[in-house]
């Protein structure tokens, strides 16, 4: 892939990842070329490209648009993600932890209990936890040394962020109890791996990826809200590689 396409096809995927272009909003080849000062042609590419991470979706005549995802198609995507999580996680274990890997684990944890010393979260500190929380994943994902399973989880990397877009209708400091749990889960996690405890790596995994869904459905029940039956749209606790 070269350079420009590569960088079209990141700022297309930032674009719905973070929520500016919505769910079933039309991309025309013409205006995003516009808007990102290029040819039409690696804009016609990289369109091609986020419609193979389920992001978009395409028809012959009609262009392109932002792919809405149900609620079923959410938990879906969900179950598939902890199985693939909870696979690189026991690979990891059973390979054993490199050093390098060993330490770039340790600093997500090192630094998000520095981000969580902090009682009340902004939107920044959000977008912090959710780089190290990235970082996490993919380090495992690099640990299981397994390149197929590799493939299905790059590749499932975006519609992951995109189809778990939920927008908090509750303060920060809700979201920032979520990212609570999210860092104790890590910790056992990494505990797990460094001892080689695979099944018990892949089960704290399976869970951890889980677990953020329920315990959001449940604070939107507390406070009276409700997600939509027709489309999720969701709140981003981690981001794709820019790999």
């Amino acid at each position: 892939m070269s350079s420009r396409l590569n960088q079209v096809v990141q700022e297309l995927r930032g674009l719905i990842l973070r929520g500016d272009l919505k769910a079933g909003e039309r991309i025309t080849e013409t205006a995003a070329a516009e808007m990102l000062g290029v040819s039409r042609t690696p804009v016609r590419l990289a369109l091609s490209i986020l419609e193979q991470e389920n992001l978009v979706e395409g028809e012959t005549n009609k262009g392109f648009w932002v792919r809405e995802y149900t609620v079923e198609e959410y938990e879906n995507t969900l179950a598939v993600r902890a199985n693939l999580d909870g696979m690189a996680a026991r690979l990891a274990a059973q390979n054993g932890l490199s050093a390098e890997n060993l330490a770039t684990l340790e600093q997500v944890i090192e630094g998000s209990e520095i981000l969580l010393q902090k009682q009340r979260f902004a939107s920044d500190d959000l977008q912090i936890y959710a780089r190290w929380n990235a970082i996490f994943h993919e380090t495992i994902a690099l640990a299981a040394d397994n390149r197929p399973l590799m493939r299905m989880l790059e590749r499932d990397m975006p519609l992951r962020f995109r189809s778990a877009r939920l927008i908090f209708p509750f303060d920060p400091g809700k979201a920032r109890e979520l990212i609570v749990h999210s860092h104790r889960d890590h910790i056992n996690i990494l505990e797990a791996m460094k001892n080689r405890e695979g099944t018990r790596a892949d089960y704290l995994m399976q869970e951890h990826v889980q677990d953020p869904h329920r315990r959001t459905k449940q604070m939107i029940k507390e406070i009276g809200g409700a997600i939509s039956h027709d489309s999720v749209d969701v709140m981003i606790l981690a981001t794709p590689s820019t790999a």
